[in-house]
Order: C-alpha cells, then structure tokens, then sequence
C-alpha cells in the first residue's frame, strides 16, 4: 500500500468557511482523493489551523510546522509521498514575513522531509502546494490586507523556484480551485473537490505509474 502524508493548515484540515466547522470525510479533499485513488493509496491527514512553515504563534501551540513536522515523519513511516501545503498563515500581518522569507520557511520543511532519516524503510517523494491566493471578502480576518492578498498571488511563483531548486514536486492550488468568497481564506466543498480530482490524477502518475495521468513535476527526489 502507497501512503501520503498531508502537512498542511486549516484547508487540509478541512475547516469550512463561514461556519468554522470541519467539513466530514465526504467532502474533505484528504479523505476524497484516496477514494478517488480506489483506495490504492492510504493518506494521513495531518492539517491544523493556522499552522506556518517555521513562525511561532504566540497565542496558540504547536503551529510551528517546523517543529512537528519530524514527528509525523517518525510516526507515519513508511511514506510513499510527503505533501507540504503551507504558507497562507505565514502571510499574516503580524508575522511581517517576505515572500523570501516565507520561502525560506517553506525551504526548511522540504529539506526536514528530504533529510530526514526514514530507515529501514526508503525515503519518499516530496511535493511542496503553493496555496491558493487569498480573495477580497466582507468578512477577511484583520490580518489580510491588501498587501497580504498581492503577496498571496506571489507564492506559486516563489514555491515553483524553490522547487526547481530542490528537485521535488510541485502544485499549484490557485490554478485548481478559487479560494471562497465568505472570508477570502478557505475553500468551499467545490474547491475540495475540484482540489482532490486534481490531485488524484497527479498522484497517479507519482506513484501508480499512471503514464496518462496530469503531472506538474519540477524534478525527482
């Protein structure tokens, strides 16, 4: 059985938007994309609200995906696939993050993954998501302003160099689905879905050898 590790934020775990409440394993683009797979692949849902790639949260614990993300690793063995889906939170204003920095963060997470000691078992593959960008909404939280939302729409560029120059996967969810308009952060069930149909083709060609699947690679792990 191949297995995929999800390390994202709030849109992997599956927070819906206007409500604040998890969207069910029906509707989850985590629980939907193996189903789309026929079970052939097990996934690990790893998402946590607010999570970043390397900042702290001052008010809440553990969102440092930096300091987790090893864990999972650990407790996940053996992978197949590693998916590193962060970045929105870290756009924050009182973060004050560059897209450079945030880069850098992103960095950090991919080489945990790349580096990391998974023996006996052989390393996984690694694919970095830039976000969707972030989308103007009556309700967007306090933090997102308009700088926030152009720096949003810089991520997948960033994210794409970033893995050229690692060799790994890359996706890009703006290119899928549009973030919802309820409060410009989250992704309605469209999106999740839309989001796991994509997905379960790209993971068809990485790990099933699906020669007809749609695959955005920047290289090999």
């Amino acid at each position: 059985m191949k297995t995929v590790l999800c390390f994202g934020d709030s849109n992997t775990w599956g927070y819906e938007p206007g409500t604040g409440l998890r969207y069910d394993e029906s509707t989850r683009w985590t629980s939907l994309t193996p189903m789309l797979l026929e079970n052939k692949v097990s996934f690990y849902e790893a998402g946590l609200n607010g999570r970043t790639t390397n900042s702290c949260d001052t008010k809440r614990d553990f969102r440092r995906g930096t300091e987790l993300l090893k864990l999972y690793l650990e407790s996940c063995r053996p992978l197949s696939l590693v998916i590193i889906n962060l970045g929105t939170n870290d756009l924050k204003k009182s973060l004050q993050l560059s897209v450079e920095e945030i880069k850098s963060g992103a960095r950090l997470l991919c080489k945990q993954a790349l580096e990391f000691d998974y023996s006996p078992y052989d390393k996984p593959q690694v694919m970095l998501v830039a976000p969707a960008p972030l989308v103007n909404s009556p309700d967007l939280d306090e933090e997102f302003e308009q700088l926030e939302l152009e720096n949003s729409r810089k991520l997948a560029s960033t994210y794409y160099q970033l893995c050229q120059e690692l060799g790994i996967h890359f996706l890009n969810a703006g290119q899928v689905v549009k973030t919802s308009p309820l409060d410009g952060v989250h992704w309605d069930k469209a999106a999740h879905q839309d989001f796991a149909r994509h997905l379960a083709e790209v993971v068809k060609a990485i790990l099933l050898g699906d020669s007809c699947a749609c695959i955005e690679k920047v290289g090999t792990t």
